[in-house]
């Protein structure tokens, strides 16, 4: 799969939709384009974007939390609760369920940010604020880059 990549600002429509740039809406090998994808709650409070492909793995993975324990049990409905199939319309937007809309904060402008394996969508200042505390502070970046990117054949 071809991953999702680069970060810009898209308006979110009176009826909470956003455009997915084509270059985001086509994965891999021979270019496929996406007409479908999953929404569901991200990380640190921003929708995540799936492909039909990621969203396969993601439910391989969640069917592995057991359901014998409550916590896990509590995180799998969690998990599930804001979780939506969309379609890309002929203008190329989906639609943000009002739910997700809320968790993330969004308004009339959102970030949609290609994280590799999804795609993210966050309120802006939320976003920039994240960003900040690897950005603005000296030698964060770095310091984050020798210890997540360390080389695998050392």
């Amino acid at each position: 799969m071809s991953p999702f990549v680069g970060t810009d600002t898209y308006a979110i429509d009176h009826k909470g939709r956003i455009s997915i740039p084509p270059s985001l809406r086509v994965v891999g090998p021979g270019r496929r384009p996406l007409t479908t994808f999953y929404l569901n709650m991200g990380f640190d409070g921003c929708v995540a974007i799936y492909s039909p492909d990621e969203w396969t793995r993601m439910m391989t993975r969640l069917r592995r939390v057991s359901t014998t324990n409550l916590r896990a049990r509590n995180f799998r409905r969690a998990f599930m609760q804001d979780a939506r199939q969309v379609t890309v319309d002929a203008q190329g937007r989906i639609p943000i369920p009002p739910a997700l809309i809320r968790r993330a904060a969004l308004g009339k402008d959102a970030v949609l940010h290609g994280a590799e394996d999804h795609i993210e969508i966050w309120n802006p200042e939320r976003y920039q604020a994240l960003l900040a505390t690897v950005t603005e502070v000296p030698g964060e970046y770095e310091r984050l880059a020798a210890e997540f990117m360390e080389d695998e054949e050392k």
